[in-house]
């Protein structure tokens, strides 16, 4: 049985470094993902160098990021994270992990995400727990109700932070960290414990 606590992050907004404690005490794990917007449409690399240091001071073994709606305009380069570009990568020989830079909301099928994905990232949300939302995916959400991952984990939408699962059993993960009001903290960030024993059957519990 091979076991991991995932933690996500998204829409830090250059106040990532609120978490710090957090994420090295209560809300520390294995894995760390942060699901897009870690700037405020920053042009130049001092916001991203500064997010790479801070990934520096984390714990977390495996470190990985995607380019939210906020990173278009530039790239970032990490020394300290994983940056995951429309890939898939795989953990310890048996944990598929797959992240999706932003994409033009309806512009596309989706159809990219492998089948075997265990945990699939976007900073685009396939879901809006009141549906009212512009911004929905309705594409991304029809190809993971295929896939059926444990995980699916969003951002962009930051009125929607939460878990919801849905009715096949995927989690939906908005792990939106800012706040409504900016009076107020950054939110905690979501944490699970994906476990897969010797015959390949995975499961996911939601750690409170």
């Amino acid at each position: 049985m091979k076991s991991w606590v995932v933690v996500c992050i998204s829409d830090t907004h250059q106040q990532h470094r609120q978490l710090t404690d957090r994420l090295n005490t209560t809300h520390s794990g294995d894995i760390l993902i942060h699901a897009g917007d870690i700037t405020n449409f920053s042009r130049g690399t001092q916001p991203f160098n500064d997010f790479d240091e801070w990934l520096d001071e984390l714990s977390f073994k495996y470190k990985f990021v995607i380019g939210g709606n906020h990173e278009t305009i530039t790239t970032p380069i990490f020394q300290h994270g994983k940056l995951l570009q429309n890939e898939q990568i795989i953990i310890d020989n048996c944990l598929h992990i797959y992240g999706a830079s932003w994409r033009p909301i309806g512009d596309s099928t989706w159809s990219d995400i492998p089948l075997n994905s265990h945990i699939v990232i976007t900073h685009n949300p396939p879901y809006a727990c009141n549906d009212t939302h512009v911004d929905l995916e309705y594409r991304l959400k029809s190809r993971l109700d295929k896939i059926k991952p444990l995980l699916s984990v969003f951002g962009h939408i930051h009125a929607d932070y939460g878990v919801y699962k849905q009715e096949n059993g995927v989690i939906f993960a908005n792990a939106a960290s800012s706040p409504m009001s900016r009076s107020q903290s950054l939110n905690d960030p979501l944490r699970f414990r994906i476990s897969i024993d010797e015959n390949g059957k995975a499961t996911i519990e939601h750690l409170i």
